[in-house]
């Protein structure tokens, strides 16, 4: 059976009040869809860490 890659992710989801953070994809599938903040983690990385670096 073949074994699937795992790919670690982080996103953060930012409230200020009644407003919510996120971006806007500029590239890809997803292009000008919307999305919360965040990314892939590196090796040995902790969430806290990706999250800061993204």
């Amino acid at each position: 059976m073949e074994q699937k890659k795992q790919i670690e992710v982080v996103a953060a989801v930012i409230c200020e009040a009644d407003r919510v953070f996120a971006t806007q994809r500029g590239y890809g599938e997803w292009k000008d869809w919307w999305e919360f903040p965040g990314g892939k983690m590196e090796a040995g990385e902790t969430p806290e860490e990706a999250l800061h670096r993204e």
